[in-house]
């Protein structure tokens, strides 16, 4: 059984949005249409608006000059079932989500649902390729930095920041456009264009664990900025070539490890070992490249040559080291 219905679920609420509207005033098909358009998919006017104004749902009677008025004396309200709402009370009990609300409105919340018994526990779930040392999200700091970023993304405010990198603490200024969240990591990144030579310029990814103190700034930040929200996946045009010799089980550590990835393994004979080809998005090249290099030398990257060049120049600042 499923607890949403994608379809259905539209259709539900493009009926409401009708009757709702056409309790206030007279509405006419064109408009119906219109809703039907904004709240579900291109062709669900074609399955709903017959059945409204036809005689299979009698929710809407016509009223004259072609339009309709909802047969109901009140406009309609869709509670949620008791699974919804078990759904609902198991995601408030997860600590991450609760970055998102403010305290009273947590309470609010918990009050709502205090008779329900959530859907799933956090203990139902075993994570085994997630890291151990995730960001301390029940922190106050944490807490109170994350408010403030949610804010500034809001309200499309510039950032003052004081983060520490691996020279120490530094202060400067970010245009922040979206939050990203790693599952394998369980860490929050704030992705961001940061201050530079006059301007938002620099692409950066920043730890939020890391940040030491956030403000806002009164500035806005540039129009720009909001062209890098929500950029669609933008795939590497080739894959990681991988070569496994197969000992100390790096197979089987490189398929539980590279999960996430989508990927095509397949045996040599010739060689004796395994090849694996990972398809990876430009954004997480970083964070490929580096657990790649944890493997040590029972893995070694083939190609292609601007992924293994990054392999060697990172080998060669280690050893530098």
């Amino acid at each position: 059984m499923e607890l949403f219905h994608e379809i259905y679920s539209s259709y539900i609420n493009v009926v409401q949005c009708i009757l709702t509207e056409a309790h206030q005033s007279p509405i006419t098909l064109g408009r119906m249409e219109q809703i039907a358009a904004e709240n579900a998919f291109a062709e669900s006017a074609l399955a709903i608006l017959p059945k409204l104004t036809g005689d299979d749902w009698p929710l809407l009677t016509p009223c004259g000059d072609h339009t309709f008025r909802s047969r109901l004396a009140h406009p309609p309200h869709i509670p949620l079932s008791t699974l919804q709402k078990s759904w609902l009370k198991a995601l408030l009990e997860d600590i991450r989500i609760r970055l998102f609300f403010s305290d009273s409105d947590l309470a609010a919340l918990e009050e709502m649902l205090k008779d329900i018994k959530p859907l799933y526990r956090e203990e139902d779930f075993y994570y085994f390729d997630r890291y151990l040392d995730g960001d301390p999200i029940e922190d106050p700091a944490y807490r109170q930095h994350f408010g403030i970023i949610l804010k500034a993304l809001q309200e499309n405010c510039v950032l003052l920041v004081a983060y520490e990198g691996k020279q120490g603490i530094s202060h400067f200024e970010v245009a922040p456009y979206q939050i990203q969240y790693s599952s394998k990591d369980d860490k929050f990144r704030l992705c961001c264009l940061k201050y530079s030579r006059g301007a938002f310029r620099l692409n950066t990814q920043l730890n939020l664990a890391k940040i030491k103190d956030c403000r806002l700034s009164s500035e806005s930040c540039p129009a720009h900025t909001g062209d890098y929200r929500f950029r669609p996946v933008s795939r590497a045009p080739e894959p990681v070539l991988l070569r496994i010799s197969g000992e100390r089980n790096s197979l089987e550590r490189c398929m539980l490890h590279f999960a996430s990835y989508e990927k095509h393994t397949e045996y040599d004979e010739e060689q004796g070992c395994y090849l694996c080809s990972i398809y990876y998005d430009r954004t997480d090249e970083t964070e490929l490249l580096i657990d790649i290099l944890s493997f040590g030398p029972v893995v070694q990257v083939l190609g292609p040559a601007s992924f293994l060049e990054q392999i060697k120049e990172r080998v060669r600042r280690q050893h530098s080291w």
